[in-house]
């Protein structure tokens, strides 16, 4: 009896003991079970993001393709525009070449011309340009227009005393002969005191032009930065064509026999007799060779679209001394600078310019006469 009641205890402890034991495990696959439910549930929500997030993409994909197909549209259009304005630019360019072509047939070309003989100067060639009627050539008088003679001066220290003296003087390069040039070529230089003159250094009809002239014809060329390349005179070219002989001989070849010996027997080799080559049996017939010979023989560096053929013929100082003859060429102004100097024009070779500068009055300038 004692045993069987501390069965029936054993069993009832262990009943107790598996309940509990049941509840836990029921407790914690309960456990399990929310978490599960959570993840599942956090997943369905990231599908959801997901496919939210595709719907997106699938949208900007469609936008995209509506963009292209808009750009598609717009580039054609663009092409279309474009060839559109191609044409209508074709046409307008056309018009403006005939139109161009037109007015070329009306522009006022320099012209040369002849006049009257005027005193102690040969026929006057002019040019003509704008409404300024230029001589074409430096003045190259010695005398006045009344006839009074203008003192030629080619010493220095005698040019040097003109000039303090305020006396009236004219002279040519002194080295011109030494670029083989024609002196009348380049006409003479005078100081500013012949240029002012009340005897009137100019021919009759005929003045030195202002300095406001000068600015007239300067701005009528285009501008300083550009006048002076179409005042300057074209190059004078000298072409000579000629034709050398050739050939009528036998080729040579090296002496196989010394080539490689020494100097001394070089010298006395009996093949080629010391001068280290023997001929061969090529012969080279006669011949004549073409040569061309291109110098410039006058002129200057320009393009000469003014008709004004301005030529470098230099200047000379107060006290005598010359410079730059065949590169700068310089002309008076009848215009006045303070009280020491007046106004001129200067081109030069290495630019296009037509430059504004005051000189000295006792220096030698070339003189260009306008047409009154």
């Amino acid at each position: 009896m004692k045993t069987l009641k501390l069965v029936i205890i054993f069993f009832f402890i262990s009943g107790i003991s598996l309940a509990q034991s049941k509840k836990e495990i029921i407790a914690i696959l309960t456990n399990r079970v929310d978490s599960l439910n959570q993840i599942v549930a956090s997943e369905l929500s990231d599908k959801q993001k997901l496919n939210i997030e595709i719907s997106k993409l699938k949208n900007q994909i469609k936008d995209l393709e509506r963009n292209n197909e808009n750009l598609s549209n717009d580039k054609s259009a663009l092409e279309t525009k474009n060839n559109t304005l191609n044409k209508q630019l074709k046409i307008k360019q056309d018009s403006l070449v005939l139109v161009a072509t037109e007015l070329l047939k009306y522009r006022t070309a320099p012209k040369k011309e002849l006049v009257v003989k005027q005193d102690n100067t040969d026929p006057i060639k002019t040019v003509t340009i704008g409404r300024q009627v230029w001589m074409l050539e430096n003045l190259s008088v010695s005398t006045f227009k009344n006839g009074v003679a203008i003192p030629e001066i080619q010493y220095k220290d005698t040019w040097k005393k003109a000039g303090e003296n305020q006396q009236t003087a004219w002279c040519y390069y002194s080295i011109i002969d030494y670029f083989d040039n024609d002196q009348n070529e380049y006409g003479k230089l005078y100081n500013w005191y012949a240029v002012m003159d009340t005897n009137g250094l100019c021919p009759q009809g005929w003045h030195v032009p202002s300095d406001a002239e000068w600015d007239t014809l300067v701005a009528y060329l285009g501008g300083v930065d550009v006048a002076g390349a179409k005042m300057k005179a074209k190059p004078v070219m000298k072409k000579e064509v000629g034709y050398y002989e050739t050939g009528g001989y036998y080729a040579t070849k090296s002496c196989n026999n010394c080539y490689t010996a020494s100097a001394e027997y070089k010298k006395i080799c009996p093949v080629c007799k010391g001068v280290g080559y023997v001929k061969t049996n090529k012969f080279i017939p006669k011949g004549k060779e073409k040569y061309i010979h291109e110098e410039q023989i006058g002129g200057w560096n320009g393009i000469n679209e003014s008709g004004f053929t301005g030529l470098p013929g230099g200047y000379r100082d107060g006290s005598g001394d010359y410079s730059y003859v065949g590169y700068d060429g310089y002309w008076w102004s009848s215009s006045e600078y303070e009280a020491y100097g007046a106004w001129g024009r200067a081109l030069n070779t290495s630019a296009g310019n037509a430059n504004r500068n005051d000189y000295l009055e006792e220096n030698g300038l070339s003189v260009r006469c306008l047409r009154d």
